[in-house]
């Protein structure tokens, strides 16, 4: 078979195996709520596996990429962008009744951890196991409709897709589905290459460079960023430096900026841009990553990525994705996290040698790779 036809999606034999169907849809339709989303993890990771597509796939490639309208979407080559739906409509309405319809006629293909309920031939791709895993860290509402969802889309024979091995078993455990219905795509790390470096961030908030160690994540409880500014004040080391927290929070409670009960030395600078993101890792003494739950892990790659040596959790998906390019601590442990940092910041030979390590741990992550792995994935799912 040809790499071409291997897409299954964009097999022009046009067969439904089983079905007698010889005149079967063969478009490959993808799930753009992304575009209308703060960009945080999952959506970061949607845009690039679908640039990354996008640079695979042939010029005649039968793929859309549908959005909802009023919203910027990226410029493609080879997939197609198609608005769906109105102006106005809630998310959640458009995914769950605007996109299956537009998509009924071919294959549907979910990258950012939700998917609708009625589409009959998808592909999904889920994070992690958190809200089963985790419930404490979700509203309500929230945890019992992805709970509900993901269950459902293991009962229709969806095809799921996660990032990592600890999420496929954990998702395998929570859904009660033989973990080889569930294929892994690991994420990249490459899409800060070709960003500018925005080092106005740190005149703002009176950064040295090399001055700072940098947590990056969203204010969310398994982010253990309580967990990781208690272990700084209680830092014995006498080097001076400064925590620097990056990342969205509800700005309806709090400002960007120190959060209450934060000791001195404490900086949150709030969401920011990719250019400034990259700035923050290539100056910062070294990134820490204390959280407790993760289906990836991304921001420990990019910081490796960009030269920045890596402290992290030695939990969940984390080793899996770091490998021997990182120092770990156990997150639970305010002392150890305490220890991890000091060594951070006073032993240049390991900050060396961890960026080392990590440039070459980095380069084994590239987006292209992810796209390949699931072109593959969809090439097998589309011939079944």
């Amino acid at each position: 078979m040809s790499w071409r036809r291997g897409f299954g999606g964009m097999d022009h034999a046009r067969t439904c195996r089983g079905t007698g169907d010889r005149h079967a849809v063969t478009t490959m339709y993808v799930n753009g709520k992304f575009v209308a989303q703060r960009t945080t993890g999952v959506q970061r990771v949607a845009s690039c596996l679908v640039a990354a597509l996008d640079a695979l796939l042939p010029r005649d490639a039968d793929w859309v990429l549908l959005c909802p309208p009023g919203h910027a979407t990226p410029t493609l080559r080879n997939i197609r962008v198609r608005e769906v739906g109105w102006r106005g409509q809630s998310l959640h309405l458009w995914e769950q009744v605007c996109l299956p319809l537009a998509a009924r006629r071919g294959r549907l293909l979910s990258l950012a951890g939700s998917a609708p309920l009625l589409a009959r031939r998808a592909v999904a791709l889920i994070h992690d196991a958190a809200v089963f895993d985790r419930p404490e860290a979700y509203a309500p509402l929230f945890r019992r409709w992805y709970r509900f969802l993901f269950r459902r889309l293991a009962r229709r024979g969806t095809r799921l897709l996660t990032v990592s091995a600890f999420s496929r078993a954990r998702l395998a455990h929570a859904l009660a589905m033989d973990e080889g219905r569930i294929d892994v795509i690991p994420e990249g790390c490459d899409h800060l290459a070709g960003v500018g470096v925005d080092d106005r961030v740190l005149g703002r908030h009176g950064l040295r460079p090399g001055g700072y160690l940098l947590a990056v994540a969203s204010d969310n409880p398994t982010k253990n960023l309580r967990g990781v500014v208690a272990a700084f004040g209680r830092r014995p080391s006498a080097v001076s430096a400064t925590l620097v927290i990056a990342g969205g929070r509800n700005e309806r409670v709090f400002a960007a900026g120190a959060a209450e009960g934060d000791p001195p030395g404490v900086v949150r600078t709030g969401p920011v841009s990719d250019g400034e993101l990259k700035a923050l890792y290539e100056q910062a003494t070294a990134l820490v990553f204390p959280s407790t739950y993760e289906g990836f892990g991304l921001p420990p790659l990019e910081a490796m990525a960009c030269g920045c040596p890596v402290g992290a959790s030695n939990v969940a998906s984390i080793p899996e994705t770091c490998g021997d390019a990182a120092l770990y601590f156990d997150p639970g442990s305010e002392a150890a996290m305490a220890a991890a940092m000091d060594r951070l910041l006073e032993d240049p030979a390991l900050r060396d040698d961890l960026r080392r390590r990590g440039r070459a741990r980095a380069a084994e992550f590239p987006w292209a790779a992810s796209a390949r792995a699931l072109a593959a994935t969809l090439a097998e799912e589309g011939r079944a």
